[in-house]
C-alpha cells in the first residue's frame, strides 16, 4: 500500500510538473516580432510590453518617409501602438502631451533628443532629426514651405498587465522599449 501512495504521489507531482511547464510555454504561442513598423527590436524590449497569446499581427499606415502608425495585435486586441512623424519645429513634448497621458514623467536621453517623457500608458520622444536625402525634406514640397527638422515618436502601450503592484516595473519596461527604439529608428530616418 505505501508503495502505491508513494507511486501515486511521485506520478501527480510529474503530472503537476508537466502541465505547468506546458502551460507556461504556452502562454506565447506566436514569435515575438522582430520589426515594428518598419523597425528592428530585440525580444527582451519587446516582449514585456505584449500579452500572452495565440497569434500576434501589424496593422500599419502612414505616407512613406514622413510618418507612420502601427498597432501590434494579439489575439485580435491592440495592444501596443507606435507611431513616429515628422515634424516642423521644436516642441517640449513632455510638457504637451502632459494631458495625453497618466503620469507622464520626464526622462532625460541624451543626442538629438530634446524632450522625452514616459508614462503608465506609453511614452514621448521629440528629437532633432534632419530627413536623409531622398526622404521628404518639406510639409509643403511644392513651395518649400515647412522644412522638416525633428522627428516625434510615441508609444501607446495597453493596460492589460497595470497594477498597483507592477507600475512600477510597467513603466520601467516601457522606458527601455522607448530607448531601444529610438536609435534604429534615427538611423533609418535621420541624417
Amino acid at each position: 500500500m505505501r508503495r502505491l501512495t508513494l507511486a501515486s504521489a511521485g506520478l501527480t507531482m510529474l503530472l503537476l510538473t508537466g502541465c505547468s511547464i506546458g502551460k507556461e510555454e504556452s502562454t506565447y504561442q506566436y514569435s515575438v516580432p522582430e520589426r515594428i513598423c518598419d523597425v528592428t527590436v530585440t525580444t527582451p524590449d519587446i516582449k514585456p510590453l505584449l500579452p500572452p497569446g495565440k497569434t500576434i499581427k501589424e496593422s500599419s499606415m502612414g505616407r512613406p518617409g514622413e510618418g507612420r502608425s502601427c498597432g501590434v495585435i494579439v489575439d485580435e486586441r491592440v495592444d501596443l501602438k507606435v507611431s513616429y512623424s515628422r515634424q516642423t519645429g521644436e516642441l517640449d513634448i513632455a510638457r504637451e502631451a502632459d494631458d495625453k497621458y497618466i503620469g507622464l514623467e520626464r526622462i532625460a536621453l541624451g543626442g538629438t533628443l530634446t524632450s522625452a517623457a514616459v508614462g503608465d500608458d506609453g511614452a514621448v520622444a521629440w528629437m532633432t532629426c534632419d530627413p536623409k536625402p531622398g526622404q521628404p525634406q518639406y510639409e509643403m514640397p511644392e513651395s518649400k514651405l515647412g522644412k522638416y527638422t525633428h522627428l516625434v515618436l510615441e508609444i501607446r502601450a495597453e493596460d492589460w498587465t497595470k497594477n498597483p503592484e507592477n507600475i512600477g516595473e510597467w513603466r520601467a519596461n516601457t522606458e527601455r522599449f522607448l530607448r531601444a527604439y529610438l536609435a534604429p529608428l534615427t538611423e533609418a530616418w535621420c541624417r
